[in-house]
């Protein structure tokens, strides 16, 4: 599928539908729930699952839809809690001998790391959970806040056929 992910029509509703693109009256509506872990998460994982279920059900985005991408995302985050214990254990380099000298290479786990982080990154995003995807929601549900000065100067939607 070419071009951008569509957005889901809650999130259109919530962020006003700027787009004023027609909204898909049929799409499914999960019910909203907290799973249990799957038992196969790492100890690492399960603590991630139970402070990531609380953080999204606390913002409204939990589904019963939502288990399979809540366990990568606490997956990634075990891995990353891994490879940061592993770099600290066995440093950032090390050295190798050669025929010409020694050689001082990157530990793999480095670059592991940056790709979980490039992946765990991406998972936070669709779950809404970094500055500039919360950016985009507006949590007050759409609605406008009221002008301070409408009751002094009448409502600025009223129409000229309104007022006479």
């Amino acid at each position: 599928m070419a071009g951008r992910r569509p957005k889901p029509t809650k999130l259109k509703l919530v962020t006003g539908n700027p787009g004023k693109r027609k909204l898909n009256a049929k799409e499914p509506q999960p019910a909203r729930e907290i799973p249990s872990p799957p038992s196969h998460l790492t100890d690492w994982g399960k603590t991630a699952w139970g402070k990531m279920t609380v953080l999204l059900d606390g913002m409204g985005v939990l589904t019963v839809a939502d288990t399979f991408a809540l366990e990568r995302l606490c997956d990634i985050y075990a891995d990353i809690l891994q490879l940061r214990n592993t770099i600290t254990d066995e440093g950032r380099t090390y050295t190798v001998q050669t025929e010409g000298g020694f050689l001082i290479k990157a530990n793999p786990a480095v670059s592991m790391l940056a790709d979980a982080d490039r992946r765990f990154k991406s998972y936070l995003v669709e779950f809404g959970l970094t500055p500039a995807a919360r950016s985009k929601v507006n949590v007050n549900g759409g609605e406008k806040e009221k002008d301070p000065l409408a009751d002094f100067f009448g409502s600025p939607r009223a129409s000229f056929w309104e007022i006479g």
